[in-house]
């Protein structure tokens, strides 16, 4: 066979393979470390929901930013990174909360009510707890959370400010971000 003819052959060949190619690209999943941020990115409008607090009544994402930005704290009890960022979530709840912040944890880790109340009040939370064992986990998938903690910043119009595994510079955000009069 010649070599052209061997070039002739090749070319068909060749697109098979750049196509099968590009399409296992296109299809493969993201990378996992990166899927939480994809799905919580910033600027992104931030899912809605109602989940209940420890006395039972019910709190929505709607409702909560009638009063300014929220801050979602996804969390468990047994979490020692989320026990280590619990003096700062207090400090952030005591300095914004009558400022235009509501501070909002959602526990994910599957505990049940009495054990997280127990938590609550041992160690002195002073910030809004949901846990609904039943949905909480449904709002940290829609959230794109992999993990505890993480902490999910909202604006009044609900966009996505910050998403992220520490505590972010409330001050900054609230500031540039103020709630609509």
């Amino acid at each position: 066979m010649s070599a052209d003819a061997r070039r002739r052959h090749a070319r068909p060949l060749w697109a098979m393979l750049c196509a099968l190619c590009l399409s296992a690209i296109i299809a493969a999943p993201a990378p996992a470390g990166n899927a939480g941020k994809a799905a919580a990115s910033a600027q992104r409008l931030a899912p809605d929901f109602t989940l209940t607090d420890l006395d039972g009544r019910a709190h929505s994402l709607h409702e909560m930013r009638r009063d300014g930005h929220v801050l979602l704290i996804f969390w468990a009890t047994d979490c020692v990174y989320c026990h280590a960022l619990l003096p700062e979530f207090k400090r952030a709840q005591a300095r914004y909360g009558g400022r235009g912040l509501t501070v909002a944890a959602i526990n994910i880790g599957g505990e049940h009510r009495q054990e997280v109340a127990a938590y609550v009040r041992d160690y002195g939370v002073n910030y809004l707890t949901l846990t609904e064992r039943a949905h909480n986990l449904d709002v940290a998938q829609a959230y794109g959370v992999l993990g505890t903690p993480t902490v999910v910043l909202v604006s009044p119009a609900g966009r996505v400010l910050y998403y992220g595994h520490k505590l972010p510079d409330l001050e900054r955000w609230l500031t540039s971000e103020p709630h609509p009069s």
